[in-house]
């Protein structure tokens, strides 16, 4: 993937945008990415890589922010250029700031993680004919990182560009924190609200050197929003399939 002009290919990554839907339940069988070919992962194998993972983290958080409603929106859309307002943000009475939201964070750029999202496509998409193990090798220039939540109008509020300087990777042996090179929303259907945040980073310094060594044990995602700051930690070194380091 090219910086700064993602493919068609990584746009698909986002298909797993409903994945969150599967719920908690986690198998009690052995690790599917581990010993069993991608391209006989079931739903069961599919819940428990989205769910319980070492390529996905769900934290919990107090919303610092206030809901959605229609003065958020750009006048164009309230007044009526073909695109309505959302009937939930019609129908919204909440004013009050508060209450626990459940916000999950995937390492996309992943082996794993992409086997998955074409396996989803597969068994309940519209991608028959997509080659999961040609899908999931194909090299990623920089690590990828989604943001998604029930509730993601601190992305809606700000733009892409506030994200680049309020998110970062920390790998905890350098301390080095990694800005985003850039930042895409996915947005949905009417092209309205934020259903996805996908952060872009780098996989090399300047120098040259890989940003998450190989033997790293610990990286920090950090991301403030609003107020309230989302915070999840990957083991990289857990971070492994069949065919080794997976990041």
């Amino acid at each position: 993937m090219k910086k700064g002009n993602p493919s068609a290919s990584a746009k698909s990554l986002l298909l797993f945008s409903v994945m969150i839907i599967f719920g908690a339940v986690v198998l009690a069988s052995g690790e599917p990415w581990k010993g069993k070919p991608y391209q006989l992962w079931d739903d069961k194998d599919l819940q428990r890589i989205f769910t319980d993972s070492p390529w996905t983290r769900t934290t919990t958080i107090t919303r610092t922010w206030l809901p959605i409603s229609s003065k958020d929106l750009p006048d164009k859309i309230i007044s009526g250029s073909g695109r309505p307002v959302p009937t939930e943000l019609e129908r919204s009475g909440e004013t009050s700031v508060g209450g626990e939201l459940n916000f999950h964070v995937f390492w996309v750029s992943s082996r794993v993680m992409r086997a998955a999202s074409a396996r989803k496509a597969i068994l309940h998409g519209d991608k028959r004919d997509l080659d999961v193990e040609k899908y999931a090798r194909e090299p990623q220039d920089e690590i990828q990182i989604v943001v998604q939540s029930e509730d993601m109008a601190p992305f809606t509020r700000k733009d892409e560009k506030f994200y680049l300087a309020n998110a970062f990777l920390q790998p905890r042996k350098s301390k080095q924190k990694i800005s985003p090179a850039h930042v895409r929303y996915e947005r949905d259907a009417k092209g309205i609200l934020v259903t996805s945040a996908l952060f872009f980073f780098p996989r090399k310094t300047a120098s040259g050197e890989l940003t998450v060594p190989t033997d790293e044990r610990n990286v920090e995602f950090n991301c403030n929003m609003d107020g309230a700051s989302l915070r999840v930690n990957f083991e990289p070194q857990k971070m492994v399939d069949q065919n080794g380091l997976d990041l």
